[in-house]
């Protein structure tokens, strides 16, 4: 199919629309965006896009996309777009990004393609939720002052601002604690028409997780667990007991426990409120594990859940009350906190989501605070990027924990989830060590990135009430900008 001619495509029943002039036979990227796109044409039909589900995606494609789903995604798009111009491609780390029009709101949106990794002819899997237009505005190269690197950060963000892509604030410090760059864009709050600033309290989403990394560690370090401690050690009535044996709390820290996602399981919706990290456990723990523990790795907010309900065993104490004295006490963080969704707080932005049938962003951004009634260990929770620098900070000044206690947290853990250590992402960049956590995802109003260049102390913290992958790209070009600082 790769080779297919225009002539053999149009005979299949495929407009190419708007295809920039390539020369035949097309290349493999440019047929695939044709014969995808063509889906979302108002003539398309259920017949059509079936043909290319059963001809174009790979086996492991469809079933990452069932037909219903596909079909239901695709004639979303047709009717929201009013069909997709095709307008070239490029490739952002090797992953094909399309770029497109929308005919009739007359917006340019990107959409990346994932190809098979085992049949590269087809296709796995298309961005189900907007892609940010990559930058290719001023940047860094080298060492710079912090004036440049000032003005630069001010660019990307202003850039992102201008194309609807971030609503949020940021915050760099310097190694000696000088503050580089601080400033926010966009609308806190729509009612209220408050407006961001660097102390609005945003969703964390995930970033917290280093919070519960943290405690666990913490409770290493006073010798009352070890990574080694089988989970039914600890919770002897943990509803799988089976699981509970076989999983350890290293497992659970470097997402190695088989445990999954959380938010999709049938009982999270109608689970009620929570005091304490055990009142969730009956939503999953009762299940099969996806896989033997230290086997593989797979992100998973239930692992964090369980080290929550650990802490809570071990200490007597919920996580609550240990995250707000050892952590956001002696970092100073004094609008972080843990806070209801549904009760007002001040200085709270409001999350905006494009809904989950709004794959491309096409429509309005709704407003949506987060999952469940509040956040607990594994995510949700509310900080500033001023709170946040404040964390990174100590947490590298030895003020949180140990240094000895913290060095095996902050470098890749063999067979653990990639570039993760425990409890913090370890993104090697230019030479150097990125040491964070970022937050958020699609359709959830919830995006952001915190951290530090380990090595020489660089710091930032990104935070945005929009979608991820908004803030996440900007924080990769900064991340990279500061890699290069001495």
């Amino acid at each position: 199919m790769s080779n297919f001619s225009r002539r053999a495509l149009l005979a299949a029943g495929f407009s190419l629309f708007a295809l920039p002039a390539l020369a035949q036979p097309l290349s493999g990227v440019d047929l695939l965006a044709a014969e995808l796109l063509a889906l979302a044409e108002p003539s398309a039909t259920p017949a059509l896009r079936r043909s290319f589900w059963e001809r174009r995606m790979s086996e492991a494609g469809r079933r990452r996309w069932p037909i219903e789903d596909f079909e239901r995604v695709m004639g979303r798009l047709a009717v929201q777009s009013g069909g997709l111009d095709y307008l070239g491609h490029r490739l952002v780390n090797g992953v094909p990004r399309l770029r497109l029009k929308a005919r009739a709101p007359g917006v340019e949106r990107w959409m990346r393609l994932r190809l098979d990794r085992d049949d590269p002819s087809r296709l796995f899997d298309f961005g189900a939720f907007p892609s940010p237009a990559p930058y290719d505005g001023p940047g860094v190269a080298g060492p710079a002052s912090r004036s440049e690197l000032s003005a630069a950060i001010e660019a990307r963000l202003r850039f992102a601002h201008a194309r609807d892509e971030f609503s949020g604030a940021a915050r760099v410090l310097a190694p000696d604690g000088a503050v580089v760059y601080e400033g926010a864009f966009g609308i806190a709050d729509r009612p209220s028409g408050a407006r961001c600033a660097a102390d609005t309290r945003f969703n964390l989403g995930s970033a917290d997780k280093s919070f519960t990394a943290i405690e666990t560690l913490r409770l290493v370090a006073a010798g009352k667990l070890s990574l080694e401690t089988p989970l039914i050690e600890v919770l002897a009535g943990y509803p799988n007991a089976e699981a509970a044996r076989a999983i350890n709390i290293g497992h659970l820290l470097t997402h190695a426990s088989g445990l999954g996602g959380l938010f999709d399981r049938p009982g999270w919706a109608a689970l009620g409120d929570w005091t304490r990290m055990a009142d969730i456990l009956p939503v999953f723990a009762a299940g099969p594990l996806a896989f033997a523990p230290g086997t593989r790795a797979a992100y998973s907010n239930e692992g964090y859940v369980v080290l929550g309900a650990v802490i809570e065993a071990v200490s007597g104490e919920s996580w609550y009350e240990r995250v707000n004295r050892n952590i956001y006490a002696r970092a100073g963080m004094s609008r972080s906190g843990h806070f209801p969704y549904a009760k007002p707080l001040e200085g709270r932005a409001t999350g905006y989501r494009y809904a989950e049938d709004d794959p491309l962003g096409l429509g309005e951004r709704q407003p949506h605070l987060g999952a469940g009634p509040r956040g607990n260990s594994c995510g949700g929770g509310y900080s500033t990027v001023r709170d946040m620098t404040a964390y990174l900070t100590a947490l590298r000044a030895g003020r949180l924990l140990d240094p000895a206690v913290l060095a095996p947290m902050v470098k890749q853990n063999e067979g653990g989830l990639s570039q993760y250590g425990m409890g913090f992402q370890v993104i090697p960049t230019g030479g150097r060590t990125v040491v964070g956590h970022s937050g958020g995802g699609p359709h959830s109003g919830i995006d952001g990135d915190n951290g530090l260049i380990w090595e020489t102390g660089w710091c930032w913290s990104i935070l945005g009430n929009y979608d991820a992958p908004f803030a996440g790209e900007i924080a990769r070009d900064i991340r990279a900008w500061l890699a290069l600082q001495p």
